[in-house]
């Protein structure tokens, strides 16, 4: 069994890719050089963004820059003039849909082989990728994302197969970043969600800055990294950048397979070890971070 809609996507790659053959033809035989050996591009397969405002924009160009296969952005507004302080989009996208403006935005820095999908609104009935990034304007449209990608997990067998999913959470306000990350076999989502109307409003002069915006997407991109190849992360990160603070929730660490179990469970130098790259499994163990 497959995710919902995957038939109906590969479709839509196809033709995407047939009517934009203006795109460099000819793959580039050096373009991952320096990260081959580090990022698994076999698993950049297909990934979704629901919400392609500031924070989604930065989203479609460094995932394309990563070597994504297929991205689908999800978002029905416009660009605006408000919104140029703190997105990656060019000046003259104003008035353009921002799906419409994301999808312009990854021809910049995509090859032929690589695919954005633009859709202008994401509901209950939307079809959902195994690898989801949520960054909407509000705590109830996240929710909705995390419950369907979480629906749709529980239908697939075997679940095995689908170990590298993820869906990501990233928030920000001016100068305050919060990063929150569910797999299949750790879930705190619902720890760190409060509904929209308790949340206390920023004034709106002081709710977005171009610095908040790439550094949670820098956080994000690199969460993306963390979890597809097997090593270890944090699934809380909140961040002030006024002064420069950072709050961790649980490190979430692959089980290193060795005869000795005591000696991994015990050892917190050895779930720090997989930050370095050693990961081989996908079997979790959790560390609360100190």
């Amino acid at each position: 069994m497959s995710w919902q809609g995957n038939n109906l996507i590969q479709q839509r790659v196809d033709r995407e890719n047939y009517t934009h053959k203006e795109k460099l033809m000819t793959k580039m035989k050096t373009r991952f050089l320096r990260n081959k050996d580090l990022i698994p591009l076999n698993k950049l397969s297909e990934i979704g963004i629901v919400g392609l405002g500031g924070i989604g924009s930065f989203l479609v160009q460094s995932l394309s820059i990563m070597g994504w296969k297929t991205i689908i952005g999800y978002d029905s507004d416009n660009v605006e003039e408000h919104n140029f302080s703190s997105t990656a989009y060019p000046l003259h996208e104003v008035g353009n849909a921002k799906s419409q403006a994301a999808h312009n935005l990854h021809k910049q820095y995509s090859e032929h082989w690589q695919t954005f999908l633009p859709e202008d609104h994401y509901d209950r009935g939307t079809p959902i990728l195994p690898n989801m990034i949520v960054c909407t304007d509000d705590m109830e449209s996240r929710k909705m994302v995390y419950e369907r990608w979480k629906k749709e997990l529980k239908n697939i067998h075997p679940r095995e197969q689908f170990n590298d999913a993820f869906l990501i959470d990233l928030r920000m306000g001016a100068t305050v970043t919060e990063m929150i990350t569910v797999v299949p076999r750790h879930d705190n989502y619902m720890e760190s969600w409060m509904p929209t109307a308790d949340m206390t409003p920023e004034p709106c002069s002081m709710r977005h800055t171009v610095f908040a915006t790439q550094h949670i997407v820098s956080y994000g991109v690199a969460q993306v990294y963390n979890v597809i190849a097997n090593l270890a992360f944090y699934d809380y990160i909140r961040a002030s950048l006024t002064p420069n603070e950072v709050e961790f929730g649980n490190l979430i660490v692959p089980t290193i397979k060795q005869g000795d179990a005591d000696a991994t469970k015990d050892s917190r130098a050895n779930g720090i070890d997989r930050l370095e790259g050693n990961a081989s499994r996908s079997d979790l163990s959790v560390y609360r971070a100190t």
